[in-house]
């Protein structure tokens, strides 16, 4: 079953408000100077200047780092380049030197050399050059 719940309520505070409350002394106003940058760096501890520091030195070292990857890829790239023109040029010389290669080895123009020598060529013999 519910109760019923009953509180005593003083009735003194009204005596209270009656009374003069005290009044606080009036504080002069306070004129706030801007720091120097010396004093201010003085207000700064030491582990924020520790950390600071250290957070300045590893942007630093990450920008060189960055620095000599830029280099060195671009090293690279130049070096890649090189080899692929060498590779080109190598192709066509290959090339160059097997369509010579098929023209030396014709079986008309090697009977031609045979006879200018003095040599009989039996045309079942007569084989390509591979």
């Amino acid at each position: 079953m519910a109760e019923l719940k009953f509180e005593e309520y003083s009735y003194e505070m009204k005596e209270q408000l009656d009374q003069p409350t005290p009044i606080a002394p009036e504080r002069p106003e306070v004129i706030v100077v801007p720091l120097s940058p010396a004093r201010h760096l003085q207000r700064i501890s030491k582990l924020e200047k520790t950390i600071a520091s250290i957070f300045i030195v590893a942007l630093v070292g990450v920008g060189l780092l960055m620095i000599q990857l830029r280099t060195s890829i671009t090293q690279v790239e130049q070096e890649i380049s090189l080899i692929q023109g060498e590779v080109v040029v190598d192709s066509a010389d290959v090339l160059r030197l097997e369509q010579e290669k098929s023209e030396l080895s014709k079986s008309d123009r090697i009977r031609e050399i045979a006879e200018e020598n003095g040599l009989a060529i039996q045309s079942e013999n007569l084989r390509k050059v591979k």
